[in-house]
């Protein structure tokens, strides 16, 4: 059930405090699937790491920043193997040694006090905290990016590089993000625990992004362990939720429920009511998933009831888009109906894809009650917005935006009775990229009309096979993986 925007619009709730249009990021052809503990066995869990620089480390830094080999830094002022033992920590440089490797290396003898750098990179820290604020942010990056007191110190350089990983996250650079994330990855000694943590997170934030659910995962996994123990009540809570979210998107439906719930628990004690929103939606989620309906409802009406209370119109949105997809679901087309049409209310103009999913959903629920005119009307709609956006097949997009689209033009052809152009789209197009987000619910929907298109057609064969396919994939809606 991929259509749920507690998931689909997840690109920056997780941690990043905001709903957007990260919708639209590129889905990886391949995914990897190891076990969620992979990491676990590949790198060192390290609980505690350096408060600061040493000599050692501050000189390794320094060269690695460089590119310069071991042995041309310590040519012609030590043996190379003596170098090694200095930056490994082992021994300590003499005087004339370290200061001649700090001539080499440009650097002064010891890290330089720096406020100001200080409180540039903390400002720019707590900027990124409130990402719906975009365009004053990119002007404050802007303004800060090449100030020279942001590279006089390692720790201030380096808790700097880090958040600009989340920067070009909030402001959906993602080519930008890979390259940081790469250079970054040549200085994980370096950093201290909480540095260390957020680079983790952050390359969670970026696997989510690209809709790489699995590497996320691991990824998530891996950074809860190495948390600081000083680590905020509410950041735990968004890790925690990050977790929930991203193991539902890979069906991993215990450690989905586990986790959210917490989340939640943490978000009810410190009261932040766009959180406890966003938890009872992924609760809900995996309730369904596991054939908890009453329950999943109950989370869904929770999550709408605080909801409609916070006028932020993309919640009011996503709670109303997941009600209403849920009544779909449990085919109680009437109810779907009034909370997508209310749904439709508070979407922002962008989200172009969640507007095609909304009108699939009201056709599909009016074909369902026979009100076909009613269906052709919301047809209609849609394809006035595919035309004011000039889009088709070729548009540059995504996963998930061609899946709206694709899903919008086989009901449309269904709705012409364009039965050979419906089956076309249908097996070649539309049930592979459902079969990609496991979206076993519209599989099956739409196994079962094309089954009993082929037997309007008398191909009664294949109405049987196909009919046999949409009960396989319903069955599979409630098994927990």
């Amino acid at each position: 059930m991929s259509y749920v925007k507690s998931q689909v619009v997840e690109a920056d709730i997780i941690v990043l405090n905001n709903l957007s249009t990260f919708y639209f990021s590129e889905t990886p052809a391949k995914l990897e699937k190891n076990s969620p503990t992979w990491m676990t066995d590949i790198l060192p869990i390290q609980m505690e790491r350096r408060e600061s620089m040493n000599t050692g480390l501050r000189l390794k830094y320094h060269r690695l920043k460089k590119r310069v080999s071991l042995e041309e830094t310590a040519s012609g002022i030590l043996p190379s193997r003596e170098l090694k033992k200095i930056e490994s920590g082992l021994k300590e440089p003499s005087l004339r040694d370290l200061e001649a490797l700090c001539k080499k290396l440009e650097i002064s003898l010891a890290p330089k006090e720096n406020p100001i750098g200080q409180v540039l990179v903390k400002n720019f820290k707590t900027s990124l905290l409130h990402p719906q604020n975009k365009g004053k942010i990119m002007e404050q990056y802007a303004d800060i990016h090449d100030h020279p007191l942001l590279f006089v110190n390692e720790d201030i350089e380096l808790e700097y590089n880090i958040q600009q990983i989340r920067y070009f996250i909030i402001t959906g650079d993602l080519d930008s993000a890979e390259e940081k994330l790469k250079e970054m990855e040549r200085f994980k000694e370096f950093m201290n625990q909480e540095q260390f943590y957020l680079f983790h997170k952050y390359t969670g934030n970026y696997h989510y992004l690209l809709g790489d659910h699995e590497s996320a995962l691991k990824t998530y996994l891996m950074t809860e362990k190495i948390a600081p123990v000083s680590i905020a009540n509410t950041d735990l809570a968004d890790l925690y939720y990050s977790i929930g979210i991203t193991a539902n998107q890979c069906w991993e439906i215990s450690m989905a429920t586990k986790y959210t719930e917490l989340a939640l628990k943490i978000y009810q004690q410190e009261f932040v009511p766009k959180r406890i929103v966003e938890c009872h939606l992924n609760i809900a989620i995996t309730h369904q998933r596991s054939g908890n309906f009453k329950t999943a409802m109950d989370h869904h009406r929770n999550a709408l009831a605080i909801g409609s209370k916070l006028e932020i119109d993309i919640l009011r949105f996503t709670t109303e888009f997941n009600l209403g997809y849920s009544y779909l679901i449990f085919q109680n087309y009437e109810l779907s109906i009034e909370h997508i049409e209310n749904c439709l209310s508070f979407i922002p103009p962008e989200y172009i894809a969640d507007s095609l999913l909304s009108y699939c959903i009201l056709i599909k629920c009016n074909i369902e009650l026979e009100n076909i005119e009613k269906a052709i009307q919301w047809k209609q709609k849609g394809l006035k917005l595919i035309e004011d956006k000039n889009l088709s097949m070729s548009s540059p997009t995504n996963h998930s935006f061609k899946e709206a689209y694709i899903e919008f033009l086989c009901l449309t052809h269904f709705l012409n009775d364009e039965y050979e152009e419906f089956e076309k789209l249908v097996t070649g197009h539309l049930i592979p990229l459902l079969e990609i987000d496991n979206n076993f619910f519209e599989i099956g929907y739409y196994y079962g009309h094309l089954g009993n298109v082929y037997y309007k057609l008398k191909k009664y064969e294949k109405s049987a096979f196909i009919l046999n396919k949409a009960r396989e994939a319903y069955k599979n809606t409630t098994i927990i993986r």
